[in-house]
């Protein structure tokens, strides 16, 4: 019997090795991640613009008609809030009582910031799917897609209930580079 337990152990161990985890890949079918259109996320962005990097923690919370972003610098300190609606969003600086207003996104963040996450396409990009509404196209030997005038690419996915989500995403274009990297989604949320 004894001459069987080291074999017995060099199986066990082998079967072991052949169970590990994969880890999640870009989903085959946007179909179900399209469909999903009440989540939130929880993470940090890095911002690279005209040789500066600025960081900051993310939460971000869609519904189908609205959304709630903030943006925080680290332990807290600083940040801004977005609120948003079809034609309509607010932008509020901590500390500050003023309400900034545009039309869209993109406009109120370049007015105020000279900069902006393009949050219009972005709600699709966090999702790890081009925005159906416009023209895009796959990137050659890599996980991601290019689309108005931003390069999408897909380092890492990590499950999300039922679903395979990005866990680091980058968007690039030639003046600006943004990094996200998502701690937690929730997909369960009620409109």
């Amino acid at each position: 019997m004894r001459p069987l337990l080291p074999l017995l152990l060099v199986l066990l161990l082998g079967g072991c090795s052949q169970l590990q985890t994969r880890e999640p890949t870009m989903p085959t079918d946007p179909r179900p991640v399209l469909q999903l259109e009440s989540w939130s996320l929880e993470g940090r962005i890095g911002i690279r613009h005209d040789g500066e990097i600025n960081s900051a923690n993310l939460s971000w919370k869609q519904q189908p008609a609205a959304y709630q972003i903030a943006l925080t610098g680290p332990l807290g300190q600083g940040g801004l809030r977005i609120e948003g609606r079809d034609n309509s969003v607010s932008l509020q600086q901590s500390g500050s009582d003023e309400i900034h207003r545009a039309t869209t996104p993109e406009a109120l963040m370049q007015q105020l910031l000279g900069w902006h996450l393009p949050l219009s396409h972005a709600r699709y990009w966090v999702r790890g799917v081009p925005d159906p509404s416009l023209h895009w196209q796959a990137l050659m030997n890599e996980q991601g897609f290019s689309q108005a005038g931003w390069k999408v690419e897909y380092d890492r996915y990590t499950r999300a209930g039922t679903l395979v989500l990005p866990e680091k995403i980058r968007l690039t274009r030639p003046d600006l580079r943004i990094t996200l990297v998502v701690n937690h989604w929730t997909t369960d949320l009620q409109p």
